[in-house]
């Protein structure tokens, strides 16, 4: 797995609406300046309690790499199955954000509880805050997908579904691609390919905006003010030891509220420990196209984001991508994810 600079293919799309809404989403999206080796990264813990042991392990694998880590004081802190209370959680997350030394913020895990990040971020002296800021990068998966959402979604930032610090960056480079990471985090190149031992369970050519992530997570946005949007987009879909029945129960329900009509093309990721005692391709693969079967669009399973073996992809959310789905698979980014980089106004807290 890799990712490299290469000059695009943009697959014709129709004319229309779904075109003129992508058209919109890109004028509106608003990307976070560049990170550079130096730079400082604040990591924090949305939802559940960390680990002091994995998070020391992936802040030393983030310094090896050549940046910064500075973390929350309440990073340590538990409360019942939460990583403390959650407006601490929320103000930790705020005050990296109004922190201009801080580059980049990376969450150290997910679990569970970043719905009550979100909806203490939603509130409106906080979101007019929010809103008054520059974007930054902000990059986590799993329940995380609900936070790099709001953001997306609600201030029209790029997010960032990519590693993990205790997981991931814990276990270091052979648990996720680090060029790739790196390039999509510090590079301004407007195409990185992205080649992939994914395969294809319907083949085709299709671009449109990356959005998705945690099945879950973005099944329970559905009747909230935060309901997932996914017209003219290419959907990341992946979940983790799910049974097959609760696969297909999550996709019915995203099928039955619309969430699949106007989707360019259907992203899965490794789905690990999804397959019902089978491998989890064989599993799931006509519970997918059957619950697919009216989209004509391509589908590809086995793309490692997300909850994956080895060599997790970094993937920026509201980016324009093509996806080339035949007897190999490429997701190629046709834009960069970040800004030129602008000078701290700030200094850094020790």
């Amino acid at each position: 797995m890799s990712g490299r600079g290469c000059e695009s293919l943009v697959a014709p799309r129709p004319d229309g609406i779904l075109g003129t809404l992508s058209l919109q989403r890109m004028k509106r999206l608003r990307k976070p300046p560049a990170l550079r080796r130096g730079d400082i990264i604040g990591v924090i813990a949305p939802a559940s309690p960390v680990e002091r042991e994995l998070l020391e392990r992936g802040m030393r694998e983030i310094e090896g790499i050549g940046y910064r880590v500075q973390v929350s004081e309440m990073i340590l802190a538990r409360r019942s199955f939460f990583a403390g209370r959650h407006a601490q959680r929320a103000e930790a997350l705020m005050g990296y954000l109004e922190d201009p030394a801080i580059r980049a913020v990376l969450c150290a895990r997910g679990g569970y509880g970043a719905n009550y990040v979100v909806e203490q971020l939603s509130a409106r002296p906080i979101l007019n805050r929010l809103k008054r800021l520059p974007p930054k990068i902000i990059m986590g998966y799993s329940d995380v997908t609900t936070l790099l959402h709001f953001f997306h979604q609600t201030l029209g930032w790029t997010a960032f579904q990519g590693p993990m610090v205790t997981r991931e960056l814990a276990g270091g480079e052979v648990f996720y691609n680090r060029p790739l990471m790196e390039q999509v985090l510090g590079s301004l190149a407007s195409s990185i390919a992205i080649e992939s031992s994914a395969w294809s369970l319907r083949t085709g050519i299709a671009e449109g905006r990356l959005v998705g992530g945690c099945i879950p997570m973005l099944t329970a946005t559905l009747g909230t003010s935060q309901e997932i949007d996914t017209r003219g987009s290419l959907l990341l879909l992946e979940d983790i030891d799910e049974k097959p029945f609760r696969i297909d129960r999550m996709l019915f329900q995203l099928r039955r509220a619309g969430k699949f009509r106007g989707v360019r093309g259907v992203i899965f990721g490794e789905m690990p420990g999804c397959g019902g005692g089978t491998t989890a391709e064989e599993g799931l693969r006509e519970i997918i196209l059957e619950a697919l079967e009216d989209l004509d669009a391509p589908i590809v399973f086995g793309l490692p984001f997300g909850h994956s073996r080895q060599s997790c992809l970094t993937l920026p959310i509201g980016v324009r991508a093509q996806l080339s789905a035949g007897e190999k698979v490429t997701l190629t980014l046709l834009e960069p994810a970040v800004s030129s980089i602008t000078k701290p106004r700030g200094r850094h807290h020790a």
